[in-house]
């Protein structure tokens, strides 16, 4: 019997990272995405995409193109892979917002 009593495993989960130079270019980034395959998967892609450049709105459609032509997520009963894509995407966008300083 398992421990859990519902079903709270995440449809998508990201872990975003970035480090900014002085001037606000990307120095370094990390982004993955948990629920898109059978285990987490890295978008080295997505880094490579932001580095060197601006963090703004710009970065995250940036991000968002090159999620669409890499990220190859599962479907399941908890999702498509066309709304964990759309997900995948929102929550780069969302990491943006809350970053802005």
């Amino acid at each position: 019997m398992a421990k859990r009593r519902l079903d709270d495993i995440s449809t998508v989960a990201a872990a975003l990272a970035i480090d900014r130079e002085p001037g606000g270019r990307v120095r370094h980034a990390r982004v993955a995405f948990g629920g898109v395959a059978a285990t987490p998967v890295r978008s080295t892609e997505a880094e490579a995409a932001l580095v060197g450049q601006f963090w703004s709105e710009t970065s995250v459609d940036r991000v968002r193109r090159v999620l669409e032509r890499t990220l190859a997520p599962i479907s399941d009963a908890r999702g498509s892979a066309a709304y964990r894509l759309q997900v995948a995407g929102s929550l780069v966008e969302k990491f943006y917002w809350e970053t802005q300083a």
